[in-house]
């Protein structure tokens, strides 16, 4: 829910904090959850580096690292691993690589803030229902930047191209492809 664009006048509610990152100012995203919702794992087409600010109830948050990518089942031509795993409660026998995955969990209650860097994978389950706003900043490594660019530029183009194109036929080979994919990179036979 982006608030500058869809509630202009609460653009005076807060200030940008000065925290040594050039914030963007114009996309602070604000995210709403009932109890149990869940954000599937992801992460930003654009690389920035986030400040996600909670501020109502609970929320339970797992972060991976980007160099952690080959075993959370990533789906190709996206940004999404597969949306049926649920990494609240993993099924590591349907999905063995993510024993292997080496991440973080934390949660976050009223007033806490979590800082995911630039490239960073992550889920975002709700507890308790609540609300919370996320900062953004440019990403500051120029590989992180082109990765940005081409995911804005490129493979998201193309990848709305072959939606439309094949429909559920793209959507199932992408998610076959993240199986077949994760279990090739590490050796794990069907």
């Amino acid at each position: 829910y982006n608030i500058m664009s869809e509630v202009p006048a609460l653009q005076t509610d807060f200030k940008f904090p000065k925290l040594g990152m050039r914030l963007i100012k114009g996309l602070p995203m604000m995210f709403f959850g009932g109890t149990n919702s869940k954000v599937f794992m992801h992460f930003d087409i654009d690389f920035t580096n986030i400040l996600h600010f909670h501020f109502h109830g609970k929320k339970r948050c797992v972060i991976f690292p980007p160099d952690q990518s080959p075993y959370l089942y990533r789906v190709p031509h996206s940004l999404i691993a597969r949306e049926d795993i649920d990494f609240s409660n993993p099924d590591f026998e349907k999905w063995p690589a993510l024993k292997l995955a080496q991440g973080f969990v934390c949660e976050l209650n009223h007033g806490e803030m979590l800082y995911m860097p630039e490239g960073y994978w992550h889920y975002m389950h709700y507890l308790t229902p609540g609300f919370s706003i996320s900062l953004r900043s440019y990403p500051r490594k120029i590989k992180n930047l082109s990765k940005a660019l081409y995911n804005l530029l490129f493979m998201r183009h193309y990848d709305n191209f072959m939606r439309k194109r094949k429909g559920q036929e793209w959507i199932d080979y992408k998610n076959e492809q993240a199986i077949v994919r994760t279990h090739k990179n590490l050796n794990i036979k069907e």
